[in-house]
């Protein structure tokens, strides 16, 4: 049985439609209560719901202009 903790955590990754990916099997642990489990199926990503992701945001010319710090002027 796993603890609260982790039921909480399963549940915000349901609630915030988190996916979890690894090539291995994914093992969670907390570290309050000394429990471990194999992250359930169903958080788990496949490699065909991983090929439909969008790609992470990259920053454009414009973002990178907008972060970079100005130099006074003479």
């Amino acid at each position: 049985m796993v603890c609260d903790h982790l039921r909480q955590l399963y549940q915000l990754c349901l609630d915030q439609q988190i996916r979890l990916s690894g090539a291995d099997l994914i093992h969670l642990v907390c570290e309050q209560c000394g429990k471990q489990e194999v992250c359930p199926s169903n958080l788990r990503s496949s490699a065909e719901d991983e090929a439909t992701m969008p790609a992470p945001r990259e920053a454009t010319a414009d973002t990178r202009r907008a972060a970079a710090p100005t130099s006074p002027s003479m």
